[in-house]
């Protein structure tokens, strides 16, 4: 390939190289010179300028200290206060990857730590944040992260080879095909298409379909979708409805690879493990098993916020915060050279909550928007977060008082922690001194939150550096058996906030059994209820349910706050699009009813000027 024969011509005689390749849309230089890997930064400057790519220098496998020596000399670099956990080493890939309780003191003002492990141990550095609270889920998660780095070297590197295929000549069109979420929620998944290229962007299950019917997922079977033609994918974040089929497609022959931010991969891997898992305890055959899950971690490729990433031979790819979850990404792609700039916003929330910041703006050019409408109809209107906060803690208050236990449905991920986040909030100030149960995955989904703080809100960031993390207050109590669950029966008032949040399946439906015949219980929703889920029963006022083979009399008092939701109602959205930096021409509406879609699609309309619709599934657009 030419650039790697431009970096050659680039390198100093004293260089020593005895490997150049590509990892991904970056190139690797493996030294075997003890100078150049410590002094390189003015030839890797001169070599950016040139090729316009990232470029890093690695310590070839003959230039690295023994890692036992390695791991003696870390030690006696590191204070005690760094909290060293696990050093794993990679000689394959030069990379020596600490796991340590603080990052920063390992990293040393202004990088001087890692300089300086550099100097004594001729490894590359890698830090990672040791979770703060203790999961077998989120370490089975980190193991798979870094298994079999040799096939990783030989997969970047065949990755590198194919972004740098040579144009053809030819028409440039471009064109989506909408495979799912179109006028309904759930099963997201588009595929975008070009003369050299085929994206998918998200891969999810339908919550509100029956598991293993068609609806449960999105048309895979299109006849445009080939999967030994597919380039890439992208996922927006690691929610089911837009993740959970991801596997799925490297069981069926997908070998290509997954672009995500860290915690959205981390996130993958634990729901869809509690997906398979969940179905197999209920006697359902799920689409695929863990050697699936494993495919598709050893081949993701996780850029930072801001990164512009190569992942085609004519797209470039930048993910964004889009504050909807812990590593959720608004999906920036730029087609051609300036061909067409699209926006596929997944799930988004344009608002400053307890954990995140607001979806970005800053969008240098945006001609086609896709984005979501959950609350896109004209009613939809978000209780202001602080009226929400109030209204949430009045309703708890008032049924702990008489006795009462309240039960939370909601996402493992996402709701759960904003829920926490007030109720710690509310400990601070010692107006609360009640025991709150997590049930289900929200433990691991808070240890993951304890590892990844950089993506969380400053206000959080600055809890977790003073040692007052919401996340391990001493009232948080995780339950995780049929015996643990008995004891949440029998003791006093408290909260409990267990999945699944649209009551489609879980612990959630233990605790209804048990609890929901008895008055001075509460449910509280605080999120989006799907048509047809069981969730959007009892909200709707249903009295008498069936939960597996069982009639329960619903009792307990039902209300819904609506402010703790991770999407933009129809204002915020509106808002939105009119601050994007650059206006897009033509909005294309998905995930929501079908009647929210289209109304949102008329409001954009009539207030940007500019095209809008509301598509189907299955419809294919061009856009250009």
């Amino acid at each position: 390939m030419q650039d790697l024969e431009d970096v050659k011509d680039l390198l100093p005689a004293n260089a020593q190289v005895d490997d150049l390749r590509y990892e991904a849309s970056d190139i690797v230089i493996y030294t075997g010179s003890k100078e150049f890997f410590l002094d390189n930064s003015d030839t890797v400057k001169k070599i950016v300028s040139e090729v316009k790519k990232r470029v890093e220098v690695r310590p070839s496998q003959k230039l690295s200290k023994d890692a036992s020596h390695a791991k003696k000399k870390l030690k006696e670099i590191l204070d005690d206060d760094a909290g060293l956990d696990d050093v794993i080493f990679q000689p394959s890939l030069g990379k020596m990857i600490i796991r340590a309780e603080k990052p920063g003191a390992v990293i040393g003002k202004k990088g001087s730590g890692l300089q300086e492990i550099r100097k004594k141990t001729l490894w590359a550095p890698q830090v990672e944040r040791v979770p703060a609270i203790q999961s077998k889920v989120v370490d089975r998660a980190r193991e798979l992260t870094v298994e079999d780095p040799d096939f990783r070297k030989e997969f970047l590197d065949d990755v590198g080879k194919k972004i740098r295929l040579k144009k053809s000549v030819g028409d440039e069109w471009i064109r989506i095909s909408t495979l799912g979420s179109c006028r309904q929620v759930g099963r997201s998944c588009f595929l975008l298409q070009t003369e050299e290229s085929n994206v998918l962007l998200d891969c999810g299950v339908n919550p509100s379909a029956e598991s293993g019917t068609p609806d449960n997922y999105p048309y895979l079977n299109a006849p445009e979708l080939d999967l030994q033609q597919l380039d890439a994918v992208v996922l927006s974040h690691a929610h089911m409805d837009h993740c959970g089929m991801i596997p799925y497609l490297y069981k069926m022959g997908y070998d290509g690879p997954l672009y995500c931010t860290e915690p959205t991969r981390d996130l993958m891997i634990m729901l869809t493990l509690d997906y398979i898992g969940l179905a197999h305890s209920e006697n359902n055959k799920a689409p695929y098993d863990s050697s699936h899950i494993k495919k598709a971690v050893k081949r993701t490729i996780t850029p930072e916020y801001g990164e512009v990433t190569d992942i085609t031979p004519d797209m470039r790819l930048t993910l964004k915060n889009s504050g909807h979850i812990i590593g959720s990404s608004l999906c920036h792609i730029h087609v051609g050279e300036g061909l067409h700039n699209i926006l596929y916003t997944g799930d988004y929330n344009y608002d400053n909550t307890e954990m995140l910041r607001a979806a970005d703006t800053n969008f240098q050019r945006v001609e086609t928007m896709i984005t979501e409408s959950t609350y896109g109809g004209k009613d939809d209107k978000q209780t202001p977060r602080d009226e929400a906060n109030k209204k949430f803690l009045s309703k708890v208050k008032q049924t702990l008082n008489k006795g009462g236990k309240v039960i939370v449905p909601v996402f493992a991920v996402g709701r759960s922690q904003e829920v926490l986040g007030l109720l710690a909030d509310e400990m601070d100030r010692d107006y609360f001194d009640y025991p709150v149960y997590i049930d289900g995955m929200i433990k691991a989904a808070n240890a993951l939150h304890t590892a990844y703080p950089e993506f969380l809100s400053e206000k959080v960031q600055d809890k977790v550096h003073r040692d007052e993390s919401p996340f391990l207050k001493e009232n948080i109590q995780s339950i995780g058996s049929y015996n643990e669950r008995q004891q949440v029966y029998e003791e006093g008032p408290g909260i409990i906030l267990t999945t699944s949040g649209m009551l489609s399946g879980g612990p959630v439906l233990s605790y209804l059994k048990k609890l929901a015949h008895d008055e001075k219980n509460a449910l509280i929703f605080a999120g989006y209820q799907a048509e047809g889920t069981l969730g959007r029963k009892i909200q709707s006022g249903a009295e008498k349910v069936e939960i597996g083979d069982e009639q329960v009399d619903i009792n307990l008092d039902i209300s819904t706050v609506s402010g703790f939701s991770a999407h933009s109602d129809r204002q915020q959205i509106i808002n939105y699009c009119k601050n994007l930096r650059s206006s897009p021409n033509r909005v294309l509406c998905n995930h929501g009813e079908e009647k929210k879609c289209f109304s949102l699609a008329s409001s954009l309309h009539k207030i940007l000027h500019i095209d809008t619709s509301a598509p189907q599934n299955l419809e294919a657009i061009r856009l250009n």
